[in-house]
C-alpha cells in the first residue's frame, strides 16, 4: 500500500479536474438600486418602526424621488422590474413637510414668544429646511457619500459605500449608461490617469450645464441632489405619522430636528437697530395701556464708561435707558456709534429670545406662559390630538384637546418708524 506521501504527490481525479475546467463564468449582477432586506430592516429600527414587509415597501416608496418614475418612464428601452418598482414619495413628503413645519413652529413660537415673524419664519428654517434634512438623512444612513455615488456594480462606486441610496433621475441616468455599456464595468475599477482628473470634472460640470439647459426648454424643474434627499427625510416623517400616528412623528422630529444647538441670533441682522427697539418698546407700552406718543417710551443712549480715548485702541460701553431709569441693555465699542448699536441688538435679542417655558416668565403678561415643555414636545398643542385625526371618515377629537390651553404668542413685526 502506497504511503501517505505518495498519495498526496499523485495526480487529483480527472473529474475534479473536468469540474474546474467546465464551470462556468459568474455573470455579471444586475443592477439594482433597491436596499436589501436586512439594510430596509435597519433603516426602520432608525425610524423607530417596526420591521415588517408593508413597512419595507414603504420605505422604497420613501426613497423613490417622483423623477426617478418619470425617467424611467421617458425611456422607452428601460427594463422595469414591477417588483422592485413602487410608487414616488411625492404624497408622503407632502405630509411629512407639513408636520415638520407645524412640530417646528408650534416648538420656537411657544419656546420665544415675542420672536417676530420674519425672524421665526428664518428659525423654522434654520431648524427644519433642505439643510437639516440632509444632515438628518446622512444620520439614517441615506446617501452618505452624495449623488456621485449611485451604487451600482463593477464601477468603483459600490452600495455598501454609498449607503441607503435615494433614486432619482441620476441614478435612473446610471442604470441606462450600465445597461449599454454592460460587462465593460466588470473589468475593473476606473483608472484615472491624475492629469486628467480636471478635465473629469470640467466634463462633468459641462453635461450639467447642458442637461439643466435641456430640462429648462422642456420646462421641467431640475432637482439638485440636496433637494432629492430632503423630500426622503420628509417622507420619513409622514411615513411615521401613518403607521404609528403623529405623537411618535413629533418625538422623532424633536429628537433628530429640534435637539440641534443653533445661533438664532445670527439669523438676525438689522441696519437701524436702535430704531427697532424704539418700535418694540412702544408697541409693549401700548400694550400696557400707555400711549405710544408718550414721552416715557423714548430710548436715551448713556456713555457708563470709557478707556484709551486718546490712544489708537479706545473702548466705550454704551447703556439705553428709558426716562424712567430702568436700563433696556448696553453695548461696547470702538466708537459711540459701535457702542450704541450692540446695546440695542442686545436689547432686541433680550425681548425677542425671552423663554417662555421657565418660572416666572408669567409676568411677561402672555397666557400660558411658564409652563415647562417635555424633551419630546409634550406640553406643546400637537400634544392635545389623538394619534391620528381622522378614524373611520370621523374627526376624533381627543379628551385632553377640548381642555388645553395653548400659550397665545406675542410675536409680531414692527415696523420701524409705525410705532405699532
Amino acid at each position: 500500500m502506497a504511503s501517505l506521501s505518495t498519495r498526496l504527490l499523485q495526480r487529483p481525479p480527472q473529474l475534479l479536474s473536468r469540474s474546474i475546467h467546465t464551470s462556468r463564468a459568474l455573470s455579471a449582477p444586475k443592477p439594482s438600486l433597491v436596499p436589501p432586506p436586512t439594510a430596509l430592516s435597519a433603516l426602520a429600527s432608525r425610524l423607530s418602526l417596526q420591521p415588517s414587509p408593508a413597512v419595507s415597501t414603504s420605505l422604497i416608496t420613501c426613497l423613490t424621488h417622483a423623477s426617478y418614475l418619470a425617467e424611467q418612464t421617458e425611456d422607452a428601452n428601460a427594463e422595469i422590474d414591477f417588483s422592485e418598482t413602487s410608487e414616488s414619495n411625492e404624497l408622503l413628503a407632502t405630509v411629512g413637510n407639513s408636520l415638520i413645519g407645524l412640530f417646528a413652529s408650534e416648538h420656537l413660537a411657544s419656546l420665544y414668544p415675542y420672536l417676530p415673524t420674519q425672524a421665526l419664519q428664518n428659525a423654522v428654517t434654520a431648524y427644519v429646511g433642505p439643510a437639516a434634512c440632509v444632515s438628518v438623512g446622512r444620520e439614517l444612513g441615506v446617501a452618505v457619500q452624495g449623488g456621485g455615488n449611485a451604487g451600482l456594480p463593477g464601477t468603483g462606486k459600490g452600495a455598501n459605500s454609498a449607503g441607503v441610496v435615494v433614486r432619482w433621475s441620476r441614478t435612473a441616468l446610471a442604470e441606462k449608461n450600465w445597461r449599454e455599456n454592460k460587462g465593460k464595468a466588470m473589468e475593473g475599477l476606473m483608472k484615472v490617469p491624475v492629469g486628467r482628473r480636471f478635465q473629469k470634472f470640467l466634463k462633468e460640470q459641462e453635461q450639467e450645464a447642458a442637461a439643466e439647459a435641456e430640462g429648462e426648454a422642456r420646462g421641467k424643474k431640475q432637482q439638485s441632489h440636496e433637494d432629492v434627499i430632503a423630500s426622503a427625510v420628509r417622507s420619513f416623517v409622514g411615513l411615521i405619522y401613518q403607521e404609528e400616528g403623529i405623537h411618535t412623528a413629533r418625538t422623532f422630529v424633536h429628537a433628530h430636528f429640534l435637539s440641534r444647538a443653533l445661533d438664532l441670533s445670527s439669523l438676525i441682522n438689522l441696519n437701524n437697530p436702535l430704531h427697532v427697539l424704539s418700535s418694540v418698546v412702544s408697541s409693549h407700552f401700548a400694550s400696557a395701556g400707555v400711549p405710544s406718543s408718550s414721552s416715557e417710551t423714548a430710548i436715551q443712549p448713556r456713555l457708563l464708561a470709557s478707556t484709551g480715548t486718546n490712544s489708537q485702541a479706545p473702548l466705550f460701553l454704551v447703556g439705553l435707558f428709558l426716562p424712567s431709569g430702568l436700563k433696556i441693555s448696553e453695548g461696547h465699542g470702538s466708537s459711540k456709534a459701535m457702542a450704541k448699536h450692540r446695546a440695542a441688538v442686545n436689547g432686541l435679542q433680550s425681548i425677542w429670545f425671552t423663554r417662555g417655558d421657565q418660572p416666572g416668565a408669567e409676568v411677561l403678561g402672555i397666557k400660558g406662559l411658564g409652563k415647562p415643555f417635555g424633551e419630546y414636545g409634550e406640553g406643546l398643542p400637537s400634544s392635545a390630538h389623538e394619534d391620528w385625526v381622522y378614524e373611520e371618515g370621523k374627526v376624533i377629537i381627543g379628551e385632553e384637546e377640548s381642555e388645553f390651553e395653548s400659550i397665545e404668542w406675542g410675536g409680531k413685526e414692527v415696523l420701524p418708524g409705525s410705532r405699532r
